[in-house]
């Protein structure tokens, strides 16, 4: 309950009722441990670095040009069966039954909906993912910082458990693969709705503070995807589908080998470094990339993806349960 409570609590100044709870909290976790689970951030820029050659299993995927959704891919190809070399062609489109709503003209009461059926206590329970925020909120205290302008420790909060835990992370972009199919699906079978709203909200105002500063609005950063080999036609249109933690450390694009690497220029996703303290920036599900450039070895793949805007199939719907027509903007 004390989680419950630190975590809904949405308004950026702290009152002196915060205040107690707070220094509650902090006696309750005094005596817990926290370790995190080591996760880095999937880098890096394809630099050809003669590696060791592995007698694993590699699978070869060829992007056929046109709209491709990078989510459900990347998550089918956690086993690979297929044998070395071969190339599978794979036809997708963007991804449509991805959940990507971007909350647009509708935050405020998302979020009233959210506390009002407590959304977070029903969804930690349906996973049984207490202690995950229970650390990460540690975590975040014994930064002993406020969160960035305008937003609430629960911001921070969903930041720490996506960045950092692999079972979180996995089990959230599983579930938002198909929870657009319908808006029964959403409603009834898509159990991360308290956390796809505070990520999105959270890019979202970091961009906006980033405006306010006149900070750089583009990023150049790196992902890379393990143990696939995945080839796009330059001028392919790709949307991850997905919140990608992306790297923007240059001397790890140097460890390239077996895997495919993207260095993205996103212009919507936003640095989460002064809570996450990794070099990471937080790519939104909704952001279209076109290939710009593609090399191709046999220890690896690279490509180059730039920002193109931004396609969304859906907009508040935890509140009005109607989807909207997908269009650029």
């Amino acid at each position: 309950m004390w989680a419950r409570k630190v975590l809904t609590e949405t308004h950026p100044k702290k009152t002196s009722k915060e205040e107690r709870v707070h220094f509650r909290m902090k006696l309750q976790v005094r005596r817990s441990i926290f370790n995190p689970s080591k996760s880095r951030p999937l880098t890096h820029r394809g630099r050809r670095t003669p590696l060791p050659t592995a007698a694993a299993p590699e699978v070869r995927i060829w992007l056929l040009k046109g709209p491709l959704p990078l989510l459900l891919l990347c998550s089918s190809l956690q086993s690979p069966t297929v044998s070395s070399q071969v190339a599978v062609k794979i036809d997708f489109d963007l991804a449509p039954v991805s959940f990507d709503d971007q909350y647009q003209g509708c935050s405020q009461q998302v979020l009233e909906e959210l506390i009002l059926e407590d959304y977070f206590t029903k969804e930690l329970a349906a996973h049984e993912y207490h202690k995950v925020w229970q650390r990460a909120l540690l975590a975040w205290l014994n930064q002993a910082k406020a969160p960035p302008k305008d937003m609430a420790i629960a911001h921070a909060v969903a930041i720490l458990v996506y960045s950092s835990n692999n079972s979180v992370r996995s089990d959230f972009i599983r579930a938002m693969a198909s929870a657009a199919r319908s808006s029964q699906q959403y409603k009834n079978s898509f159990h991360f709705k308290y956390l796809h709203y505070y990520l999105t909200t959270a890019i979202q105002l970091l961009r906006k503070e980033m405006v306010r500063r006149n900070d750089s609005l583009c990023y150049e950063v790196h992902h890379k995807v393990e143990g696939v080999y995945l080839s796009a036609s330059t001028g392919a249109t790709i949307r991850f589908g997905q919140f990608l933690s992306t790297s923007l450390l240059r001397e790890e694009a140097q460890k390239f080998g077996k895997q495919t690497l993207f260095t993205i220029l996103t212009c919507l996703g936003a640095p989460v470094q002064d809570i996450s303290l990794k070099k990471e920036v937080l790519v939104p599900p909704y952001e279209l990339f076109e290939v710009v450039n593609t090399s191709y070895h046999p220890r690896g793949n690279w490509l180059q993806l730039r920002s193109t805007g931004n396609l969304s199939t859906y907009n508040c719907q935890l509140l009005k349960g109607t989807r909207i027509s997908g269009r650029r903007r």
